[in-house]
């Protein structure tokens, strides 16, 4: 965890000031790697030789290859350009949030159920995956990658020991529809999660939601993954129709969805608490703007500080218009 650190936070023309607690995280970050690899174990996920990638036929297993595609390509550019600061966050924003925390919640239904095809399919893929995010972390954790590497045995499947694999992994560009999907699905979830923060409703709360509104595609994506989402989403019914009950209604991606919650919810209550959330990012957002149009700012201040700003301001955005949505969508 301390080499792996260390290599985060060397950006150029930087000074690397040690923080304790980001060895700390990083050690928390091998240590969901390894519990990841013990989730592969007790499921029996384990390299076919005869896998075949373009045969995949699951949505979910072609969104996680299309990730690793995408990674392995970034980390590569990256290192290329010395760059190793950025080459170890893309691959720690796989690891952590494509592959552990998605990936395996999306595995869980699947290996609940008795598809063998799918069954063998998501253990290839699943194990197929977790070796090449054992190849792209090599060169900063060796040891770590080396332990887990011999444990599973992918010296049987790849004849060649870690230090040695190449980083080939071949694109499948029919696989972006797949991903598109799984994408938005994700996304969808993200929104219900955040819903619930901003409404002040415990995250393990259930509710029905309607889908009335989403176009043909989208209905088929929610009902091709009905479990998984339902777990993810911590949701009860999926209805085809409104409902009088105290609803919200979310944008994602352009399309709406309806989140129905408990009668004793009071919306009314929540509305002020979101309007005064909004009257200080206004404010805030007005501050943003003076400051950026301040000409003595831009021209003293360091680059990074001025995109920080920029950055800041384009997030104090988009949750702007997310509350707004929810403030004019809230009905009785």
């Amino acid at each position: 965890s301390l080499r792996f650190t260390l290599i985060s936070m060397a950006a150029p023309g930087r000074d690397v000031k040690l923080s304790e607690d980001r060895v700390k995280g990083y050690r928390n970050f091998l240590n969901k790697i390894w519990n990841a690899n013990k989730f592969s174990k007790i499921n029996n996920c384990k390299l076919s030789k005869r896998i075949n990638v373009k045969k995949t036929n699951l949505d979910v297993n072609k969104w996680i290859y299309y990730e690793l595609v995408k990674t392995n390509n970034e980390a590569k550019k990256y290192i290329s350009n010395f760059r190793f600061d950025e080459a170890a966050r893309v691959i720690y924003q796989f690891v952590w949030h494509s592959y552990c925390d998605w990936y395996i919640e999306f595995l869980k239904p699947i290996f609940d159920s008795k598809n063998e095809k799918n069954l063998k399919e998501s253990r290839n893929m699943s194990a197929f995956i977790q070796a090449n995010i054992l190849i792209l972390l090599h060169p900063f954790i060796p040891f770590f990658t080396e332990k887990v590497w011999q444990d599973f045995k992918f010296i049987n499947y790849f004849k060649t020991a870690l230090m040695f694999k190449n980083w080939d992994v071949k694109s499948q560009s029919s696989f972006n529809k797949s991903y598109n999907k799984i994408d938005w699905l994700i996304d969808l979830v993200r929104n219900i999660r955040s819903i619930k923060v901003d409404l002040n409703i415990s995250p393990g709360s259930f509710m029905n939601i309607s889908i009335s509104e989403l176009n043909s595609n989208k209905i088929s994506i929610i009902n091709d993954n009905l479990d998984v989402f339902k777990r993810l989403g911590r949701v009860s019914e999926v209805s085809h129709s409104e409902s009088n009950q105290n609803g919200v209604k979310i944008i994602v991606g352009g399309e709406t969805v309806t989140l129905y919650f408990d009668q004793n919810l009071d919306l009314n209550q929540q509305k002020q608490k979101i309007s005064s959330k909004v009257k200080d990012l206004d404010q805030k957002i007005n501050g943003i703007k003076t400051k950026l149009k301040n000409k003595s700012f831009l021209k003293n201040a360091p680059k990074q500080i001025v995109e920080k700003e920029k950055k800041v301001l384009i997030d104090c955005k988009i949750e702007l218009k997310k509350l707004n949505s929810i403030l004019n969508s809230i009905k009785n």
